[in-house]
């Protein structure tokens, strides 16, 4: 498979960075990141060098850049190669960015994408696929791209065989609210306004609701520490470890926030009832949308309390007085898709794509993938 030509020809170049090689590179990742309104904070350079630090001596990914001969960086991501035995068979995959990691130990990408100047995005993908089509990979990873980013991908190996798990990913638009003049519960059906009058209702009874935003990185850290506990304390209930049960996880995160909150880059939000803590916000922050990356809720047997559904909405409220555009709940985990749709405002798709290199090998990781995915759906049935 050839990839269509590039409009200019491009120079690529590929590095193997560890955390202190990607310094010397990061103005440069930063500048484009810039000129990308649109980029998430999951390829913000803040992101990128934490996940280096923690999971770059692991993992040695790899640095694709391309550039137009003589000019600035206009193309980058990192691009992560695991070899793995299926049955009897070494299986090569591939990873685009922030991904790779061994299971249960890493820190899920969304609003992923190959990061490129505007307009060029066509170039610098065709240019990526040419270059992984001439190593040997057996699979190309590509998660949580939107529908864009996942059709730019297939089109660039028209070939290979692509598979598409696509989830759901609600959120509010606050610019839209904003310009409406509508509240937030006004934009809420019937039900969703009721439950949550009511249980703002019923907090307030305890005392005044008062939602903090850390402002420094000794309150983040308090807050996160808070969030830790309740959260934990609420997984551990249903006999599971909950999401920073790992300690890379819990490695990466430390090092993100002490960076990120300086910057503006990361919210920690805690609401309280009177003197209690009814939970605390984990948002990633850039180019003016927040993403809700985790929480810490404290749950009350009174199944009229709804701490999820009053922590957030309070947090939407104050993104608005902040002059956020949006607030992303990202795609749901398992029990949380109804308050995520119930909250929001729209709802848009996110991809996880696997592209087979053609041939014989590419059908037979593809169909023992399928075999696979309907055992464990069947199981957790």
């Amino acid at each position: 498979m050839t990839a269509p030509p590039a409009s200019q020809p491009l120079s690529v170049q590929l590095l193997a960075p560890d955390a202190d090689d990607w310094r010397s590179v990061a103005g440069a990742w930063a500048s484009l990141f810039s000129r990308r309104p649109d980029a998430s904070p999951y390829l913000s350079p803040i992101w990128m060098q934490t996940w280096l630090e923690t999971y770059g001596t692991a993992l040695r990914p790899e640095l694709f850049s391309a550039s137009l001969p003589g000019q600035d960086l206009i193309g980058a991501c990192f691009l992560t190669c695991l070899t793995r035995r299926q049955t009897i068979l070494p299986h090569v995959r591939m990873h685009l960015n922030c991904d790779g990691e061994p299971a249960g130990h890493g820190v899920v990408v969304q609003h992923n994408s190959i990061l490129a100047s505007p307009g060029r995005e066509d170039d610098v993908v065709h240019a990526l696929a040419r270059h992984i089509v001439s190593r040997r990979v057996d699979e190309l990873a590509a998660s949580g791209f939107d529908e864009k980013g996942i059709h730019r991908l297939i089109s660039a190996f028209p070939d290979w065989i692509a598979e598409v798990d696509w989830r759901e990913a609600h959120y509010v638009d606050l610019d839209h609210l904003r310009a409406t003049g509508a509240d937030h519960a006004g934009s809420l059906s019937r039900n969703t306004r009721e439950q949550l009058r009511r249980s703002l209702k019923l907090y307030r009874e305890r005392g005044d609701l008062h939602l903090e935003a850390a402002t420094t990185v000794d309150q983040a850290e308090a807050m996160m520490n808070e969030l830790l506990a309740l959260h934990e304390t609420h997984w551990q209930s249903k006999g599971q470890g909950g999401g920073f049960a790992s300690d890379w996880r819990r490695k990466f995160h430390t090092a993100y926030i002490r960076t990120a909150l300086p910057q503006g880059a990361v919210q920690l939000l805690g609401v309280t009832a009177g003197a209690e803590t009814i939970g605390v916000l984990y948002n990633l922050v850039a180019n003016g949308k927040v993403n809700f990356y985790q929480s810490g809720l404290r749950y009350d047997p009174d199944g009229r309390f709804k701490p999820g559904m009053v922590v957030h909405h309070l947090a939407i409220l104050h993104c608005l007085e902040q002059g956020m555009s949006e607030y992303d709940f990202l795609i749901s985990g398992p029990g949380e898709g109804r308050y995520k749709s119930s909250l929001s405002t729209h709802c848009r798709r996110m991809g996880w794509l696997m592209l087979y290199r053609p041939g014989w090998r590419g059908h037979y990781f593809s169909l023992l993938r399928t075999v696979r995915q309907r055992i464990a759906s069947a199981r957790a049935k």
